[in-house]
């Protein structure tokens, strides 16, 4: 067997996809260190040169915050939904550590995590920095919310959000329009950009919202929140269980 195949295996008994340096060697042991031609004393670029030699690009040695690490060559994404899964919940900063890669790749892979709906976004500090929980974790507790809030329906319960206001216009069509026209032509709108054209105090334009969703006339998406600043942030939507919603699409025909 060759010494990629053997490195290959005991990394994945352990189920690591990367290891620090130190952690490395104890994984080889004496016997397979001297089949790289390394020792713990070994230089860095040394055991760069073995890897290569041995290994080809089946994997990297890469220089993590606090140390190096050596890695199966995948992409940054896949480190950091590896770990995601072994986290309850998680802000950008925990999920950066202790990783094979520069704290900078990390908001680009996880970026693409979040398009992909492989993590979600469940809640917003006070300090408005993001929470973050792999999205089949959060599915298997049941923590992602299937339908309104139970708070939300109440509030609607004593309210009626499409009854008319001034000139005769219901604040549903107002929606729609304001809806209409910043979408140009697209399904899809950032929540806080109807927010601030429609005006509306925060209660009636988030009544308004459930209300569009428990008739399914639309569908909020949770997004990436590190895109927006914290007042876009506050602008958004949050429900009772700390989701926030960033977009929304009009299910039905907007003619």
């Amino acid at each position: 067997m060759e010494i990629s195949d053997l490195i290959a295996n005991r990394m994945q008994a352990k189920e690591k996809l990367f290891v620090s340096k130190t952690e490395f060697y104890k994984l080889l042991g004496a016997a397979l260190c001297r089949q790289l031609g390394v020792t713990p004393q070994s230089t860095t670029e040394s055991l760069a040169t073995a890897l290569r030699t041995h290994c080809q690009d089946r994997f990297r040695l890469a220089q993590g915050g606090r140390s190096q690490y050596v890695a199966f060559n995948l992409p940054d994404e896949t480190f950091l939904l590896e770990k995601a899964k072994r986290l309850t919940s998680f802000t950008v900063a925990q999920l950066a550590l202790n990783l094979p890669m520069s704290k900078v790749r990390v908001p680009p892979a996880l970026t693409l995590l979040l398009e992909r709906g492989e993590v979600v976004c469940i809640a917003i500090k006070k300090d408005f920095s993001p929470i973050f929980q792999w999205s089949k974790a959060t599915q298997s507790k049941g923590a992602m919310p299937s339908g309104v809030p139970s708070a939300s329906l109440s509030a609607l319960a004593s309210a009626n959000p499409s009854a008319s206001s001034a000139g005769g216009v219901t604040d549903e069509f107002a929606f729609k329009q304001a809806f209409k026209e910043l979408g140009q032509g697209r399904n899809f709108v950032p929540i806080h950009r109807l927010r601030a054209s429609l005006g509306w105090e925060k209660r009636r334009f988030d009544q308004l919202v459930w209300h569009l969703k428990a008739k399914e006339h639309i569908l909020l998406n949770m997004g990436d929140p590190t895109r927006l600043t914290p007042d876009e942030i506050r602008n958004s939507l949050q429900d009772d269980n700390g989701m926030l919603y960033i977009t929304l699409n009009w299910l039905e025909s907007l003619s």
